[in-house]
């Protein structure tokens, strides 16, 4: 492996300078990804320059790990949030809510789900989750100046309207599990996932999905073990959606509007 990577870089090296360019390989860095997640540490030549392996990589604001987690990566969100809220909650006093979050919007919420498609997802292990939801409860609290913790969580996400870290995981992968579907093939996919969305009559644009875990008639309720429930009436089967649509519904579908 270490001579194919000498050979590769040595030939993209000559054809950058081919071109008119040069590597810096006093910032070139290495990281073997791996799956068993060790570190492996070698030492590669790089225009007469010796670059050693690393642990983790930084690219386009993202920390890459060689074992594919992101623990280096949530971590430095934290680390670069806290100080912000901090000098935040100092000028707080200054600030009714919808100001507050407003700024945190921009300056917090931006940092904490920056490349979120890439990262916030399944993959993340429960001690991640747990300090992702507790940043995610410090800037609310801070927006509410409840310091001693007094209101609960589910009423801040209420009166905020304010999506938790995993409805905003739910989100994105739902809304490119969508995308893929609509650009891609089969389309046959996405007629099926499509035809489970019906339009209230008062709102025909706003769009719900149907719930087809369970089945219900009158007053009894059949819950869909074996996945046989399914099919419903399509009214509007063969109408085009736009993403913005598609989005709105997937945002009410997750609870985003918190009814």
């Amino acid at each position: 492996m270490k001579l194919e990577v000498e050979v590769t870089t040595k030939a993209h090296s000559k054809f950058l300078k081919d071109v008119g360019m040069v590597v810096n390989s006093s910032k070139t860095e290495i990281v073997i990804f791996n799956k068993r997640g060790a570190i492996i540490s070698e030492d590669f030549q790089i225009d007469e320059s010796t670059v050693c392996s690393k642990d983790s990589l930084k690219a386009l604001g993202l920390t890459l790990q060689c074992n594919l987690k992101w623990n280096t990566h949530v971590n430095s969100i934290i680390k670069r949030v806290n100080p912000k809220l901090s000098m935040l909650k100092k000028v707080a006093k200054n600030l009714n809510s919808d100001q507050f979050l407003k700024v945190a919007t921009a300056q917090l919420f931006s940092i904490m789900y920056y490349a979120g498609p890439v990262w916030l997802n399944g993959t993340l292990t429960s001690d991640l989750w747990k300090k992702l939801r507790a940043l995610h409860y410090r800037i609310l609290r801070a927006a509410k100046k409840d310091y001693k913790k007094m209101i609960p969580k589910e009423t801040l996400n209420r009166e905020y309207k304010r999506a938790t870290p995993r409805m905003w995981s739910d989100y994105i992968a739902a809304a490119l599990a969508i995308k893929i579907l609509r650009d891609r093939s089969p389309i046959h996919l996405y007629e099926h996932l499509t035809s489970n969305i019906y339009f209230e009559r008062r709102r025909p644009f706003n769009g719900k999905f149907y719930d087809t875990s369970a089945g219900k008639i009158g007053r009894h309720k059949f819950h869909n073990r074996l996945g046989s429930l399914s099919l419903m009436d399509q009214p509007w089967y063969g109408k085009e959606l736009s993403d913005d649509a598609i989005r709105v519904m997937l945002k009410k579908h997750l609870n985003f509007d918190f009814n």
